[in-house]
């Protein structure tokens, strides 16, 4: 089915649909057009939205810029100490 041929198949339904169905639509066509606001991944329980990860990622270049990190070495040594 064509992209046309799916709108044209949507306005159908639309056109011909109860108050229940329309109400269903219009919740999933506001969830969809939140942008950013849409959940690309988990962490545990928690969702995380594709705006939170940008915002995560720029930090963590930030302080990798800053110096501010752990080498491998640095960090095989302290996760030893964790037993």
């Amino acid at each position: 089915m064509s992209i046309t041929e799916l709108r044209d198949t949507l306005h159908q339904f639309i056109d011909k649909a109860d108050e229940r169905f329309l109400r269903m639509v219009h919740s999933l066509a506001e969830e969809y057009t939140k942008g950013n606001r849409e959940i690309i991944a988990y962490r545990g329980e928690k969702a995380i939205t594709k705006e939170e990860l940008y915002q995560e990622l720029k930090e963590a270049e930030e302080e990798i810029e800053s110096g501010d990190y752990m080498t491998l070495e640095e960090f095989e040594k302290e996760s030893r100490q964790w037993k």
